[in-house]
């Protein structure tokens, strides 16, 4: 009798991947015949769950991903296809630092924009706060100020030094939680930190960029506990959306909500449309800057 176990995917290489079920790991492939529609250039990521047909204790083989709950996408920049970085997530954390490196301030609205799109929570860590000095510290305050008036939860951390550790800590338990970032911005130094089992391999910045070198190549799945897991992802420089398009794009600000339905056109992009509500609260309950980049991001769009 052939015996089909659900589990999920705790980290993906390739075409190899790891699968918890009932806390063992089984190595699986997946058949070929499903390989699944085409828009996905990485079919199966770390938070599926499948379907394992057992081969002996330790090896198996995929015959099926289960409906997934939400999953965060990316267009992959080599084949323009959808890549999954994670699925069946309860919310995501985008982390960015204000030093080595600094993180675009572009980069940290897409990445909530996206969350929004697939109806996830955005959470916002900066990061590496031991290394900053005063006037950093201040710019740190106003940019997390624009965040949380944005009604998006933000929060300062040290990985290294374990500060506020335990506040974000709060937020990750009993929860699926997707961590992105560029790379360098302290990830897998953070996941090092709360998770009792990973061993995450950690870089210094390359001199020449400033910039982390890459140290995580796949997705792969934490556990904090045995309820609250945290899947790292590959650090990324660029972030493109994958089927987002223009007219979505303000319905993902959370600050434009009040006013998306107030101005005098109805398809409005809040760009040069005349009595255009978003733009008049522009430096009173919507930030410049958020508005600035969500122009360039539109510019980026179809």
């Amino acid at each position: 009798k052939v015996s089909i176990m659900e589990g999920v995917v705790i980290k993906s290489t390739g075409d190899l991947y790891n699968v918890k079920i009932n806390n063992n790991i089984i190595r699986c492939n997946f058949r070929g015949k499903n390989k699944l529609n085409n828009i996905f250039s990485n079919p199966i990521v770390s938070g599926d769950k499948v379907k394992v047909q057992l081969i002996d204790n330790q090896s198996g083989i995929i015959e099926k991903v289960v409906e997934r709950k939400n999953y965060f996408i990316k267009r992959s920049l080599k084949d323009k296809k959808a890549h999954i970085v994670g699925a069946n997530l309860d919310q995501v954390v985008v982390m960015g630092s204000i030093k080595n490196p600094y993180t675009k301030l572009k980069f940290i609205d897409k990445c909530i924009a996206a969350s929004i799109y697939y109806n996830i929570k955005p959470i916002l860590v900066f990061n590496k706060i031991d290394l900053l000095d005063k006037s950093e510290n201040i710019k740190l305050n106003d940019i997390s100020k624009i965040y949380k008036n944005a009604g998006i939860d933000t929060l300062s951390i040290s990985a290294n030094l374990k500060i506020n550790l335990e506040k974000l800590l709060e937020k990750l338990l009993e929860k699926k939680t997707l961590i992105l970032g560029n790379s360098g911005v302290g990830k897998s130094t953070l996941i090092n930190k709360i998770s009792p089992n990973s061993k995450q391999k950690t870089d210094s910045l390359s001199i020449k960029t400033g910039r982390g070198k890459q140290t995580t190549t796949f997705s792969e799945s934490f556990e904090i506990n045995k309820n609250s897991q945290i899947i790292d992802s590959p650090g990324f420089k660029e972030f493109h959306f994958f089927d987002i398009k223009k007219s979505d794009l303000k319905f993902l600000y959370p600050e434009f909500e009040f006013f998306n339905d107030k101005c005098k056109f109805n398809n409005c992009l809040h760009q040069n449309e005349p009595k255009c509500s978003v733009k008049s609260a522009i430096n009173k309950s919507i930030s410049k800057r958020r508005y600035n980049n969500y122009l360039s991001i539109l510019d980026e769009l179809d």
